[in-house]
């Protein structure tokens, strides 16, 4: 899992939100275990990351909203969820990158 070193660490998802993703060809479903690259924490546009809001852990594609002044996280899902804003003054930080799947 980790060829080039890192520390990496893996959580699992909890819903459905995530549905759509495609990391290394595999989408991101409710129970999956997911593996974060901790030292990836500059994300670039439409990249998956691990990010936490308010100390709970999400798992969304991040999309830098620069027009606005603001980040947008983005659900890939077969269901309608709504984007999450972030602003500047928000309580929010990234946890890593998304590498990696482990099918449940």
């Amino acid at each position: 899992l980790a060829p080039r070193g890192g520390r990496l660490f893996v959580l699992r998802a909890v819903g459905n939100s995530m549905n759509r993703a495609n990391v290394n060809g595999k989408n991101i479903e409710d129970g999956d275990f997911v593996v974060v690259d901790s030292e990836q924490l500059n994300p670039e546009s439409e990249q998956y990351i691990v990010s936490v809001i308010d100390e709970v852990a999400n798992i969304k594609k991040f999309v830098p909203d620069h027009q606005n002044g603001r980040i947008v996280l983005k659900s890939e899902s077969t269901m309608d969820y709504l984007p999450i804003f972030i602003h500047e003054n928000d309580k929010y930080h990234v946890s890593g990158k998304v590498i990696d799947v482990i099918k449940k």
